[in-house]
C-alpha cells in the first residue's frame, strides 16, 4: 500500500479493529502517511487508533459523514474531521471528492465522532417523531403523505423530515441507506457516552427498546426508517 492518504468506511468498530489495527494491517501502511475513518465508531475506538496508528508513524483522522448513498453519489456528503492540523491540510481535498462541506470540529479525533454519533441520536428520534405522528394521524383518518409534504414544505423543511418523513408515511423502506442495526449501535454509543458524562437521555433508552423491538421482529437489515413499524405495532395499526 504505497498510498499516503489512506481511508476506509467499515461498519463498526470489531469490523475497524479486526480488518485494520492488526499487525498485518498495520504493516502495509507506509510511515507518514495520513488514515482518515471515515466511519461511525465509538470515540473511545478513535482514542485506541490515533495511538496505535501513531505508534507505526501514521498521523490518524476521524472523518465520519452525514448523508445517504446518494448524498455520496453526488459528492454531497457533510464530513466531520478532527485531529492533527497538519493532517486535515493533507486531506483539505477530500470535500471536493465525497462531499459538499467538510467541518473541522477540533484536534482530538473522538470528537468528531461524539458530532456524529449527537447527529445520529437526533435522526433518531426525528424518527420516532414522525412514527408517532403519522400513526396517530392515520388512525385519526388523515393522510401520512400529506402531513409530512405540509410540515417538509413548512415547519421541518431538509433531509430528515423529507426523506425519512416519506418513507415512514409511505411504508417504503428501500432502497436501504441506514440499517436498524447501525442505528441501534449509534443509540447504545449516545446513551454510553451520556452515562459517562452523567447526562440523562430519557429519550434515549426509549429509542433503544424501540430499535430493539425492530430487531426482534426481523428488521434489522431494513432502513432505520422502519422502526416506524414498531409504533404501529404497538399503536394496533397493521405493522410490515
Amino acid at each position: 500500500m504505497a498510498n499516503d492518504i489512506v481511508m476506509s468506511m467499515l461498519a463498526n468498530d470489531h469490523a475497524f479493529e479486526d480488518n485494520v489495527l492488526n499487525e498485518q494491517a498495520l504493516g502495509t501502511l507506509p510511515a507518514g502517511a495520513v488514515y482518515v475513518n471515515l466511519a461511525t465508531v465509538s470515540p473511545a475506538l478513535a482514542r485506541t487508533a490515533a495511538a496505535t496508528l501513531a505508534v507505526h508513524g501514521v498521523q490518524y483522522l476521524s472523518a465520519p459523514v452525514f448523508g445517504r448513498a446518494d448524498a455520496a453519489d453526488a459528492a454531497a456528503l457533510t464530513v466531520l474531521v478532527a485531529g492533527d492540523v497538519g493532517a486535515i491540510a493533507k486531506v483539505d481535498s477530500l470535500p471536493a471528492v465525497i462531499g459538499r462541506r467538510m467541518w473541522n470540529v477540533g484536534d482530538e479525533p473522538a470528537q468528531a465522532n461524539v458530532f456524529k454519533i449527537l447527529g445520529n441520536y437526533l435522526i433518531a428520534n426525528a424518527i420516532q417523531a414522525i412514527s408517532e405522528a403519522t400513526t396517530l394521524a392515520e388512525k385519526l383518518g388523515g393522510s401520512p403523505e400529506m402531513l409530512m409534504e405540509i410540515m417538509n414544505d413548512s415547519l421541518f423543511p431538509g433531509a430528515v423530515y423529507g426523506g425519512y418523513g416519506s418513507m415512514i408515511a409511505k411504508r417504503d423502506y428501500e432502497p436501504v441507506g441506514f440499517s436498524v442495526e447501525l442505528g441501534l449501535k449509534d443509540v447504545r454509543l449516545a446513551l454510553a457516552e451520556a452515562r459517562d458524562q452523567q447526562v440523562p437521555m430519557a429519550f434515549g433508552s426509549q429509542l433503544e427498546n424501540i430499535f430493539v423491538d425492530a430487531l426482534a421482529h426481523g428488521h434489522g437489515a431494513l432502513d432505520w426508517a422502519s422502526v416506524a413499524e414498531a409504533t404501529r405495532r404497538r399503536a394496533g395499526v397493521d405493522p410490515k
